[in-house]
C-alpha cells in the first residue's frame, strides 16, 4: 500500500491524507453503504463530511476533490458529532498516549502513519455498533479502494 500511496501522491498531486481519505470513503460506500459520514482526528481541527461512494456514482479524480473541498478550513464542519476519528501522522505514534479509546464517541477509529518506510493503520471500533465482520471488511476495501483510487486518478498536468 505504500508504493500505491507515494505514486498517487507523486502523479496525482494530492496530499497523501487526502488520498486515504478517499480510499476510507471508498472503503465504507463498498461495506456499508454509499452516504456521507463525518470524519476528526488529530489532522483535522474541526470535523469534515466524508462522501462515501463507489466507482459507479463518483471516479477518483471526482472523490479526490471532493475531499480535497471538504478538507478546507471553510467546509470544515463546526462541532458536529463524529462517525469515524481518522488522522495520518508522518510518524508512528508515541507508545506513552496507549490505545485509542472509543466510548460514547466515534464508531470507527482510523490511525495512518510510517513506520520503518511503510504505510501502517491501526482500526479500533466500538463493537456496540460495528462488529468484527464490518470491521475486517472495511480494512480490505480500504486496501481494494486505495489501488482502484492510485490507478485511476489522473496526473497532474
Amino acid at each position: 500500500m505504500t508504493a500505491e500511496l507515494d505514486g498517487a501522491v507523486g502523479i496525482a498531486g494530492v496530499g497523501a491524507e487526502e488520498v486515504l481519505l478517499a480510499a476510507l470513503g471508498r472503503a465504507i460506500a463498498r461495506t456499508i453503504g454509499v452516504g456521507f459520514v463525518t470524519v476528526s482526528g488529530l489532522t483535522t481541527v474541526h470535523p469534515i463530511r466524508l462522501c462515501c461512494a463507489d466507482e459507479c456514482d463518483m471516479d477518483a479524480d471526482a472523490l479526490l476533490a471532493d475531499v480535497r473541498e471538504a478538507l478546507r478550513p471553510a467546509r470544515q464542519l463546526g462541532n458536529s458529532a463524529t462517525d469515524v476519528a481518522f488522522s495520518f501522522l508522518g510518524l508512528p505514534p508515541e507508545p506513552s498516549l496507549g490505545p485509542l479509546q472509543l466510548t460514547d464517541g466515534p464508531a470507527l477509529g482510523v490511525l495512518a502513519y510510517r513506520g520503518d518506510g511503510d504505510l501502517q493503520m491501526d482500526w479500533w471500533y466500538d463493537a456496540r455498533r460495528l462488529d468484527y465482520c464490518t470491521v475486517d471488511e472495511l480494512t480490505n476495501q480500504f486496501r481494494l479502494g486505495l489501488i482502484g483510487l492510485t490507478s485511476e486518478a489522473s496526473p497532474v498536468a
